[in-house]
Parts: C-alpha cells; structure tokens; sequence
C-alpha cells in the first residue's frame, strides 16, 4: 500500500471512529421513553402496571414459592408475634414512615432510596434511573407475586385480627380481599434496591438496607406477616435475574449507570 493509500486509509479511520464516539454520546445523552403509570396507585388486586416483560414470560412461581405458613406452626406463631409487636408503634416516627411507605408511585420510591443511593433520584436528573424505578413495578407484582396470591388467598393481618392498618380506610378497604402472600411490596423494593445497587456498588450495604426497611414497613402498617416479606425479597431476587436476560433492560441499566457515572463526576 501506497503512502497516498496509507494516508487515506488513515483519514477514513479516524472519521469513522469520530462517528461512532458521536452516535455513543448521542445515545447516552438520550432521554428513557414515557411510561404510563396511572394505573399503579397504592396496588389492589385490579391495578395495571408498567412492565418490561409480560407476566407469561416469567415463571410460575407457584413451583418455588412454598405454601404460607399454616395456622399453628412455629412460624405462624411467629408471624402473629411481631404483629402484635409492632402494633405497639402506632404514633411512632416508624408508624408515620410505614404509613408514607403504602405508596408505589415512582416519586416516592425515588425519595426513598436517594439517601442511599449516594444522589438524588429524579426524572429531571437521573431519567433512566427513574425510569428503571417506573418500569419495573409490573414485573415485580404482576410477572412475581400475583399468580401465587390469588393462589394461596392468604388473609392478611389486619383483616384476621380485625383492625385498621396504619394507611387509610379507602387502602383498606382496596385489599381486604386481595392475598397477602407474597408481599408485592416487597418484592418491588427490594427489587429496586438489587438495581440500584447495581448501578452503585459502593452503597450497596445502605441501599439493600433500605429494601428490607421498605418490606418491614409493610408488616408495621398491618398489611402483611413477615413471612409474606420474606418470600418477596426471594421472588425479587428471581424476577431480578430474569430481567438481566432482557435487551431492553440490560439498555436501560446500562444507560443508569453511564448517567450516574457522570453524575459522580
């Protein structure tokens, strides 16, 4: 090859990695498309949710998730124990944060975590981090816990001892007849504690004990046994798994951790 040849050769080269650098910044500067959420609320056997995967294309999880505990075994004993243990914090900071943590809007998941996280989480300033907190919430309830509720109908705590939880009479009345095992709460927050820890390794000790808070908040607000937290976090960790073998999802982590990379900055 000729110099006039090597010259060219050279010049195309550094064009075309200068394309590729530009498309690459391009994408990452790209805003995460709009999800609709307006079905989600506080849950209820009925609500609709965003989701990267469709329900069918999880597993049914009536094969890995045991039976709740029956009425007189050592855990039901146990469950009934911390209930009547946490009744106790009603007008306490914890009964009030319990209270805030009935909510599954994406804004409020977002406060929760930030703390943790290391930033704040927003749609203005983490967009794909928010939009991963938006998105996932049909994949952790309808694709992990709904299948087995309806199943195993397990009454819930508040309605079996017959008292208010510590949310309002409207969420109560929503799911008096909707099972609480497993907890889909649950599920969803610790499902995004797995994600954001992913995305900051660091704070992964803070932000996986903010997960395990948030289903504990459900077992002070009278909604659901431990038991019924406990099988969530294991189905996150499942639902979590299946998700990191979807493109769409993989893109979107990819795109949360490049955002807060720079953020970091």
């Amino acid at each position: 090859m000729n110099s006039v040849n090597l010259s060219k050769l050279v010049k195309l080269t550094a064009v075309a990695t200068a394309f590729f650098m530009l498309s690459a910044c391009t994408s990452s500067k790209q805003l995460p498309p709009e999800v609709d959420a307006s079905g989600a609320g506080t849950g209820g056997s009925h609500a609709v949710f965003p989701h990267f995967l469709d329900k069918s294309m999880y597993p049914d999880y009536r094969t890995v998730v045991v039976e709740p505990p029956a009425k007189g075994s050592a855990l039901f004993k146990n469950d009934v124990k911390i209930y009547k243990e946490t009744r106790k914090l009603k007008g306490t900071q914890a009964w009030t944060d319990a209270a805030a943590g009935a909510s599954l809007s994406a804004d409020y998941m977002s406060e929760f975590y930030s703390p943790a996280f290391g930033i704040e989480i927003s749609k203005e300033k983490t967009p794909w981090t928010y939009y991963l907190i938006k998105r996932v919430i049909g994949d952790a309830i309808d694709g992990g816990t709904r299948t087995p509720k309806k199943v195993y109908q397990r009454v819930r705590p508040y309605v079996y001892f017959g008292e208010r939880t510590c949310s309002t009479q409207e969420d109560d009345d929503k799911h008096v007849n909707s099972g609480s095992y497993p907890s889909g709460h649950s599920t969803y927050g610790y499902l995004l504690a797995l994600i954001l820890s992913e995305i900051n390794p660091a704070n992964q000790d803070e932000i996986y004990k903010l997960g395990i808070k948030y289903g504990y908040n459900r077992v002070v607000c009278g909604f659901h046994w431990q038991s019924d937290v406990e099988m969530g976090r294991r189905i996150a960790a499942y639902v979590n798994a299946r998700l990191h073998a979807d493109k769409d999802f993989m893109t979107a982590l990819a795109n949360a951790k490049a955002e807060f990379a720079a953020a970091k900055k």
